[in-house]
């Protein structure tokens, strides 16, 4: 009975060690977005890395030490950055999906990645007026996961490319360009939403 036990207990053990590193207990653990690729884990792991560098830098008294880890503060970002733009890059994201939940003037004919970095993600869309608008024109937008929940802590908004066109017209074919703030809370996304105003600023 003792040798069961032992041997019980072993067994959860490894279970226990295996579930934890499966789960991201691994702070370069890399989870493969189905739409964003690795991008999101990327943002991710150098976050963490870079916010534990903050609070590093928060606690030290010694001067010296303090202007090295300042030094390896900016060495991150930058690292960070040139990670995360080298992964789109070399792994161009052009298909995203999208539902359009608000009575926007246009048909979305597609949704892809513009740029990113390590704290923001830029997507552009390609629209087909289907009306005249004489105005400036702003879209909202929304990430959620499978099960409909909000992924970034603010929402975002897009506009054209230049943010500067005063007018447009039906069947005119223009280009949206908008970001969220938060690519490494991106893990699990699942589409974009265009969404109403209100719907934005709750």
């Amino acid at each position: 009975m003792k040798n069961f036990f032992r041997v019980f207990s072993l067994t959860i053990a490894i279970c226990l060690f295996m579930l934890f590193t499966s789960c991201g207990g691994d702070s370069n653990s890399v989870n493969t977005n189905e739409y964003l690729g690795d991008l999101p884990s990327i943002a991710k792991n150098y976050l963490d890395k870079i916010d534990a560098k903050e609070i590093e830098i928060k606690e030290i008294t010694d001067k010296n030490k303090y202007t090295e880890l300042s030094k390896e503060y900016k060495l991150l970002k930058k690292e960070s950055d040139a990670k995360v733009e080298e992964y789109l890059s070399n792994n161009p994201i052009t298909t995203l999906p999208f539902a359009v939940e608000s009575d926007y003037p246009f048909t979305v004919n597609e949704l892809s990645i513009l740029k990113c970095s390590d704290t923001r993600i830029e997507f552009k869309a390609k629209v087909t007026m289907t009306k005249d608008v004489p105005k400036r024109m702003f879209v909202y937008i929304k990430a959620i996961d499978k099960e409909g929940n909000k992924l970034t802590k603010k929402n975002g908004v897009m506009g054209d490319i230049s943010f500067s066109k005063k007018s447009f017209k039906a069947t005119e074919e223009v280009e949206l360009s908008g970001s969220l703030d938060g690519p490494a809370d991106l893990i699990n996304f699942d589409k974009l939403l265009l969404i109403s105003k209100e719907e934005y600023n709750k």
